[in-house]
């Protein structure tokens, strides 16, 4: 038990100081992140959306993009979208290029949802998401970083 909350300190405090690096990427893009070797790794976000003054948050959308290293077997890496009982998915279909997933949104509101990125094979990946809270007009509103919960889960 001891070790359990050890482990979970110590991923809450590198998420913290992994925040502050955060004004080195754009607003909007996650920056590179990673998936370990695991078939199932899958990494826990949260991204709040809010009326920054343009509005209240009709939806948040979100593309990915599955970065180099190419493994063998090529896992593809999807990215998912959760509030409620709402979900969303798209897929990367080509590891390592420049071209983003097909852009999906779920219209849940103001609020915190989830985005979990995970692969369908085993070998480690890098990749990337763009995302942005946006009003019932696509105006562009309050939109957190996204804050890691769990990493290669």
């Amino acid at each position: 038990m001891k070790n359990k909350a050890l482990k979970i300190l110590f991923v809450t405090v590198s998420c913290l100081g992994a925040l502050g690096f955060s004004a080195m990427v754009s607003a909007h893009e996650s920056g590179t992140r990673s998936l370990g070797n695991a078939a199932g790794a899958t990494d826990f976000y949260q991204v709040s959306c809010f009326d920054d003054g343009d509005g209240p948050a009709d939806y948040l959308e979100v593309q990915l993009q599955d970065l180099a290293p190419k493994p063998t077997p090529d896992p593809m890496i999807s990215i998912q979208v959760i509030k409620g009982l709402k979900a969303a998915n798209t897929t990367d279909q080509v590891d390592g290029d420049a071209a983003l997933s097909p852009l999906i949104q779920l219209h849940g509101g103001n609020g915190t949802y989830l985005v979990t990125v995970d692969k369908t094979k085993a070998g480690k990946e890098n990749y990337q998401f763009t995302y942005h809270c946006m009003t019932a007009d696509n105006v562009h509103t309050g939109t957190s970083e996204p804050l890691p919960v769990a990493q290669n889960q």
